[in-house]
């Protein structure tokens, strides 16, 4: 699975995460001993998953700092992962159950919840509905892991399934336990896993915004911190696609209504994000992804969101 970190690699690390959540390296150690704590055993990690793609899971494996390997070698315990994990049938179920009566796990949950076709997403021979009201009421926390997680996504577009996010289902059934929204389609892997390590660092949750994000993660309007914002304020727009340079707001940009941070932590360790592949932003990490019909993800979003603030 990958080599043993040395514990000069490991304090290295925890200084990155201590730098990326708070902007300080004062809270190197206070990580460290969240990651020794889990790696104890005293904090555990259940990741479940509903009508997804599994794409925030492949996110997550694109990972660095630490890699996957790494991380649930060295420093996490992750008792299941329906991707990652080699666990199936009777022993997931005893992994699940175990979880449920020691009640000292944080939640990881991905995709949208099928909530008026119940038999769309079964976990063992439970209706995953029933396995949830049990899972997040013994939960320590819970993350609510991508944009379909966090507001319903593109399962929820289709009113087939009555698909909901974790956080409406949470709400409908009555489940009052603490949250973390962190959408994307997919989401950063480093917003899962400072948020995690954050939580256990700490034994609370990081500082959030009114809609219940980490405000290190999603802090401003991509808009704002878009390598191509001079273009905007020069009024060079591109349309067409050989231009490479120019503000792509005319293609249907979403980036001046979603608040992200993919300018700031690319994906696939820090590679790229949609503006440096020259494609307009599609909001992606937005409450209203992937959009009505009518409207379309490549919508001028000054048109069919007049309402919304356009900074800029």
């Amino acid at each position: 699975m990958g080599k043993k970190m040395t514990r000069r690699e490991f304090l290295k690390y925890c200084g990155r995460i201590s730098l990326l959540f708070t902007g300080s390296l004062l809270f190197a150690e206070d990580f460290a001993r969240a990651f020794m704590k889990i790696g104890r055993g005293e904090v555990n990690i259940l990741w479940l998953q509903g009508q997804s793609c599994s794409g925030d899971s492949v996110s997550l494996l694109y990972g660095d700092s630490p890699s996957v390997p790494e991380l649930i070698t060295n420093i996490i315990n992750l008792r299941f992962h329906p991707v990652v994990s080699v666990a199936q049938g009777d022993l997931v179920m005893r992994i699940i159950k175990e979880e449920l009566r020691n009640k000292d796990y944080i939640l990881c949950f991905e995709g949208a919840v099928p909530y008026k076709m119940l038999g769309a997403c079964k976990v063992g021979e439970f209706y995953l509905t029933d396995l949830l009201k049990k899972v997040i009421g013994s939960a320590i926390a819970v993350v609510a892991v991508g944009t379909c997680a966090s507001y319903g996504g593109i399962p929820a577009a289709n009113k087939e399934t009555g698909a909901i996010s974790l956080v409406e289902f949470m709400q409908q059934e009555g489940l009052n336990k603490p949250y973390v929204r962190i959408p994307g389609c997919p989401t950063n892997s480093h917003r899962v896993t400072g948020t995690v390590a954050y939580i256990v660092a700490f034994e609370k949750l990081p500082k959030l915004d009114k809609d219940n994000r980490p405000k290190l993660y999603y802090p401003d309007i991509i808009h704002n911190n878009c390598q191509r914002f001079q273009y905007f304020a020069q009024d060079k727009y591109v349309t067409d696609y050989n231009q490479k340079r120019e503000c792509l707001f005319k293609m249907g940009c979403h980036g001046p209504i979603t608040y992200a941070d993919c300018p700031l932590r690319r994906y696939n360790r820090n590679t790229s994000w949609c503006i440096d592949a020259n494609a307009p932003c599609i909001g992606c990490a937005h409450p209203k992804f992937p959009y009505s019909p009518e409207e379309g993800i490549y919508s001028d979003p000054k048109k069919i969101r007049p309402k919304e603030k356009i900074v800029g």
